[in-house]
């Protein structure tokens, strides 16, 4: 019998397994959504682009693109977060923990390192820090990313930590 995976390898596969919660009733639900305009922007995950991150605080996001030839463009939105720093310093914060440097998140730091050359960073400047944290927990709410592991609106049973692990 032939199989499609090199079971030998298997431990590498296994690093790359990732479960997402789709719930399309987030999504749907205006309730859940933040009504004023993002400007979004996306650079890819580099050192090279630290000078074009701007010095303003934001939400942003880590979402990983694969460039396959002759595709369609596919996207896997992993984390959420927000800064009242500015978006820059906690881009090359993001940066200095993908090197080990600091006190980084094992899942981050994993997401950070396995997908380093399919990874970009998507950010929007709020300039009222106000609303930052609503806007951050209403994304979060809506998509349920793998690597936040504190969801504002749900307390995920037991039987479904499995998703976050």
């Amino acid at each position: 019998m032939a199989y499609d995976i090199n079971f030998k390898k298997e431990a590498e596969i296994k690093l790359h397994i990732r479960r997402f919660l789709l719930y399309p009733s987030f999504w749907h639900d205006g309730t859940k959504h933040y009504m004023h305009l993002l400007q979004w922007r996306n650079l890819k995950f580099l050192q090279k682009n630290v000078s074009k991150i701007p010095l303003q605080a934001g939400i942003y996001c880590f979402v990983v693109k694969p460039a396959i030839p002759n595709f369609f463009p596919t996207q896997y939105l992993f984390y959420v977060g927000q800064t009242t720093r500015t978006l820059r310093k906690r881009f090359q914060e993001y940066l200095d923990n993908q090197q080990g440097k600091g006190k980084p998140r094992k899942k981050v730091f994993s997401m950070l390192n396995l997908y380093k050359h399919d990874i970009y960073f998507y950010f929007t400047p709020i300039p009222n820090n106000t609303v930052i944290n609503e806007v951050e927990d209403k994304l979060i709410n809506m998509f349920v990313p793998h690597i936040n592991t504190q969801i504002p609106e749900a307390k995920i049973s037991p039987e479904l930590q499995y998703i976050y692990e």
